[in-house]
């Protein structure tokens, strides 16, 4: 299955609106930052450094859950 390139996902974990666009690589755009990397969880971690490992992970399934449901559509 092929993705329309640049597609955004937007999830709110904690109070924050996280934006995550897929092209070649990852760009997550949250709370006035943004990070840019190969892999989604890499750009997450760059772009909210304060997070917890446990609140990366939690953020990243909530992320794909809402890409998927957007991609069933």
């Amino acid at each position: 299955m092929t993705e329309a390139p640049g597609a955004k996902t937007t999830v709110v974990f904690h109070d924050i609106e996280v934006t995550a666009t897929k092209d070649r690589g990852w760009h997550v755009e949250a709370a006035g930052r943004s990070a840019s990397a190969e892999f989604l969880d890499q750009a997450l971690e760059l772009a909210l450094p304060r997070l917890s490992y446990e609140d990366i992970d939690s953020l990243l399934i909530q992320l794909l859950m809402a890409r998927t449901k957007e991609r069933a559509r």
